[in-house]
């Protein structure tokens, strides 16, 4: 899989977008640029948003971390390669459940891609589960100490 561009309504995100070239991309930005809520938003875009995690005193669930500061639902869409077609995938609020839609299609045509779903997108573009990526493919500055 090779990501093309990301466009989010996430967090301090309002529908900005990113474009990513071929090869390793490095983003170097200044404090509170927004780096992290790109790396959360490429997460709830492959695998969702956990909607049954609850807020704490110490400890934001991402549902509520990441709510748009504008108010607006939030939503996203990925452009990407995979298995040499090119296909967005789409996620949106869905009544009161934050990326509870999602859509797949392919880019050019507009036709379903049946094989990614809400449940199994992480798992079928990267071959492997949430928890797997988030302890091998996702490290977070957080997991450096």
């Amino acid at each position: 899989m090779k990501i093309h561009s990301m466009t989010a309504t996430f967090g301090k995100l309002e529908g900005q977008s990113l474009t990513l070239k071929p090869g390793l991309n490095r983003i170097h930005a200044p404090n509170e640029w927004g780096k992290s809520t790109w790396c959360a938003f490429l997460m709830a875009m492959l695998y969702g948003v956990d909607t049954r995690a609850k807020s704490t005193r110490g400890n934001l669930a991402d549902k509520d971390h990441y709510a748009p500061w504008s108010g607006s639902p939030m939503s996203g869409r990925m452009e990407l390669d995979w298995q040499g077609r090119n296909i967005t995938i789409e996620r949106s609020t869905r009544g009161r459940i934050p990326l509870g839609c999602f859509r797949a299609y392919e880019t050019e045509t507009g036709a379903e891609v049946p094989e990614l779903t809400a449940e199994n997108c992480g798992q079928m573009l990267l071959g492997v589960e949430r928890s797997v990526f988030q302890r091998s493919g996702f490290i977070r500055l957080s997991d450096l100490p």
